[in-house]
């Protein structure tokens, strides 16, 4: 069982209305057979969790839960089971007491039916509202291969569309993706995160689940708040980048330096291997329904994944720091690899194209030369942006799919983050960083519709 995060019980403050926050926060959980130590986690912590959101926060908190498996005949238990809000912490635990991990056909499961559900509770006009999503395996409709429901859900719903429904009612989505299993399909749940405004999370060990649950929950009202005290000074600089012509990047630029002007601060939760990769916004901005975006995931995503994946989880010393620019390792710390691959060199042939976080045939092993984003160029010649390069020939074509965190190389997937390389630490006032001045933008256009 995940060990309890043990935190002093308190009182649950007296709420003065200037400084105090209105929270409904709803947990989606996968409860098939793979999920029994995150049920256990969420069972174990959740007073805890709750009494540390409230005396940070002041909130004045509700919680729901729904469960979801999949339909039948791949599990005729139940596809999903909801309990509305409330705010007596007892009742979700007995909720989360009486959730087992059980059932669970094909891979995929009704990730569908579990979001949809969020959009029929009984969610406050005035609260921050904040779905955490829990899944190991992606929804139907995606990943055909292995998918016993292959069109999508049986019952017609579209979690692209969902998430969108769930913009207009201002609910933010966090997408927690248990690895590795998840991670073939990082770049959808980021993706669904990110149309919300919310964040993907990795998740390796159960045990942080309560860390990761209070960080961003936390973060997500600082966030909240922000948006409210300068709606104002937003829409009007909006308005003025709209009538200059400029583009996102742009404004979101500008929604920063309003919090900068204003020294308006932020709470952060540390999140550095959930940063949403080009991908991601890729699929947000141009897949409007689930027949899209399988499209564009079979277009630009390895093979399923074989069983025999090599990952970075066995036992070792912990990493260096990552390098400044967040590629990768230094080579001292591994040999040459590419950024969430482990494979052998592969036999001398003539070079071909490749996508962004593959690498193309190279000459038999050499000793590097220098060090390019954890790929080994040949001695001597010049070292290409993620490919190694011969002498003999003009450099391999070069066709953007996704980051170099989330492809693989012939169908093995990118390889989920040790346990040793992530934390969820909570730092308070701190400046309003580039990723958080993107979330708010996207909250913004969307809920100006």
């Amino acid at each position: 069982m995940a060990s309890a995060i043990v935190m002093e019980k308190v009182a649950r403050p007296e709420l003065a209305k200037h400084e105090s926050s209105i929270l409904d926060l709803v947990f989606v959980m996968d409860c098939t057979g793979s999920m029994s130590s995150y049920i256990e986690s969420a069972t174990s912590n959740i007073r805890s969790i709750v009494e540390e959101i409230v005396v940070s926060e002041k909130s004045d908190i509700r919680l729901a839960l729904v469960e979801y498996r999949d339909h039948p005949p791949q599990d005729h238990t139940f596809v999903t089971r909801v309990h509305d809000f409330t705010a007596k912490v007892s009742e979700m635990k007995g909720w989360l007491q009486q959730c087992q991990a059980n059932g669970g056909g094909d891979a995929p499961e009704a990730v569908a039916d579990g979001l949809h559900a969020v959009l029929k509770l009984s969610w406050r006009t005035e609260s921050t509202k904040i779905c955490i999503l829990i899944a190991d395996a992606p929804p139907h409709g995606l990943n055909p291969s292995g998918d016993g429901f292959p069109n999508g859900c049986p019952d017609g719903l579209d979690p692209v569309q969902i998430v969108r429904e769930m913009v207009e009612k201002h609910i933010t989505l966090y997408s927690v993706g248990v690895e590795p299993p998840i991670t073939l399909y990082r770049d959808f749940f980021m993706s669904l995160a990110y149309t919300t405004g919310g964040q993907y999370v990795p998740m390796v060990n159960a045990k942080l689940l309560a860390k990761v649950i209070i960080g961003g929950v936390r973060e997500e009202i600082s966030l909240d708040r922000l948006m409210q005290a300068a709606e104002e000074d937003i829409n009007r600089e909006m308005q003025r980048a709209a009538a200059e012509g400029a583009d996102d990047k742009e404004k979101v630029k500008r929604i920063n330096n309003i919090f900068a002007t204003k020294n308006l601060c932020s709470t952060t939760m540390t999140n550095a291997f959930g940063t949403t990769s080009f991908a991601a916004k890729a699929y947000s901005s141009t897949c409007q329904n689930m027949a899209q975006m399988q499209h564009a995931f079979l277009s630009t995503s390895p093979a399923a994944a074989p069983t025999t994946a090599s990952t970075l989880f066995e036992p070792g010393p912990p990493p260096p720091a990552p390098h400044p620019c967040g590629f990768g390792i230094p080579p001292s710390a591994l040999p040459p690899f590419t950024f969430g691959t482990v494979s052998a060199a592969p036999p001398p042939v003539a070079p071909s194209s490749f996508t962004f976080g593959t690498v193309s045939a190279a000459p038999p092993p050499v000793a590097p030369s220098s060090f390019t984003f954890g790929t080994a160029p040949h001695p001597a010649t010049p070292n290409l942006f993620g490919t190694p390069s011969v002498t003999t020939h003009t450099p391999a074509s070069f066709s953007f799919v996704t980051t170099t965190e989330t492809s693989g190389i012939d169908g093995v997937p990118p390889v989920a983050r040790a346990e040793v390389d992530i934390n969820y630490d909570v730092t308070e006032n701190t400046a309003v960083n580039e990723d958080q001045a993107e979330r708010i933008y996207q909250k913004w256009q969307h809920r100006k519709k």
